[in-house]
């Protein structure tokens, strides 16, 4: 096992620069997420720590040691691709071992080697098996088997789950997070679904743009996101985002909508009447507040999901979502009142960067 340091790496090519000064620690034994949209540099930086893409900048440490001119067979790393790279001429128990038959390794080495991590996947009555006569979910479990023989420092994946159907992604996700606890070896995972980042990570990389947005926890990333990107990509429906301004109202600060509508401000938001910004609120921190009270919004689509109801709705002329975990009965065009709950809003500028405290300078979080 080993810690991975990501120190300003860049990546260019020609004039077009792809990553732009990225740093990140991974601890030893953990579990990171490289999470973001297509063409963010998750994939690009994860073959940089491969070795099958050069630097262009910075360096990149695996155990303490620097890494950028070393060749992917010095890295001490095994990769485990979206397209399970299998030798369809060999078997299973092969295609397994077939690190260990190029470093010329004892058979009965390579056998041990393969037949436990077999037993770890459950994969023992299929060695002998081809890759075609196979299921998607256990030529993954090859690809991942391939790479445990290796017992490298580090795993490096690469959308694993991409080529799977949902119910299959589902467990396989579980899979992989088990083998993690079981193994303890440090992973870098590349994904852009952030419900495999949720549910896998230690921590999170959040890339927007060749940068990172923000790291952390999940449900750090979750309750307290540094801006409107990631409020927006993280999450399921994603935050609801309302644009306005900082206003008052009776002789209180309220935050006032583009349509005009007022919204409760979380205890400690500083006061500043007349500056733009946007207005954060999970889906489900909304509650029904009875008639007249509270915000006006006119329900568009409502979709029963059976552990919840999503209701898409408008408030003014900003489109919503709001989540119920409760049975609910409501048709589209009728108008709701809801109520918010101030303390678990976000508030950002109007560049999208979550305000901070005037007085502390610290950013705006709830508990």
């Amino acid at each position: 096992m080993a810690t991975v340091t990501i120190d300003k790496a860049r990546k260019a090519y020609g004039a077009v620069d792809v990553l732009h000064g990225v740093s990140a620690d991974i601890a030893d034994g953990e579990f990171v997420v490289l999470v973001g949209p297509s063409g963010c540099g998750k994939s690009t930086l994860l073959r940089m720590i491969a070795g099958l893409e050069d630097i262009s900048g910075g360096t990149i440490s695996i155990g303490g040691r620097v890494v950028n001119d070393l060749p992917p067979k010095q890295r001490d790393i095994s990769m485990v691709f979206q397209n399970y790279a299998l030798y369809p001429h060999m078997t299973v128990a092969e295609n397994m071992a077939f690190s260990m038959t190029l470093a010329g390794a004892p058979k009965a080495e390579k056998q041990k080697r393969v037949a436990q991590a077999a037993q770890i996947l459950g994969l023992t009555e299929l060695l002998g098996r081809y890759p075609r006569q196979l299921s998607g979910g256990q030529r993954q479990r090859v690809a991942m088997g391939r790479s445990i023989v290796r017992n490298p420092q580090v795993f490096l994946f690469d959308e694993p789950l991409s080529n799977l159907d949902a119910k299959l992604r589902v467990a396989m996700r579980a899979e992989i997070k088990s083998l993690h606890r079981r193994l303890a070896t440090t992973t870098v995972y590349v994904t852009h679904d952030q419900v495999e980042a949720m549910t896998m990570a230690d921590r999170i990389v959040v890339m927007n743009g060749g940068r990172i947005e923000q790291v952390g926890r999940p449900l750090e990333l979750y309750d307290n996101p540094h801006s409107t990107f990631v409020a927006e990509f993280i999450g399921s429906p994603a935050m609801n985002l309302l644009k306005g301004r900082f206003d008052n109202a009776g002789g209180r600060a309220v935050f006032r909508t583009n349509d005009g509508i007022l919204l409760p401000l979380p205890a400690g938001a500083a006061e500043m009447a007349g500056t733009d910004a946007i207005y954060g609120i999970r889906p489900e921190y909304f509650a029904i507040s009875p008639a007249n009270t509270g915000i006006p919004a006119r329900v568009v689509v409502v979709e029963p999901l059976g552990s919840e109801t999503q209701v898409t709705a408008k408030v003014g002329e900003q489109t919503i979502v709001i989540v119920f975990h409760e049975r609910i009965s409501m048709e589209p065009d009728e108008i709701v009142w809801l109520q918010p709950q101030a303390e678990r809003v976000c508030l950002f500028d109007a560049n999208g960067r979550r305000i901070a405290d005037a007085n502390t300078g610290k950013i705006l979080e709830h508990a």
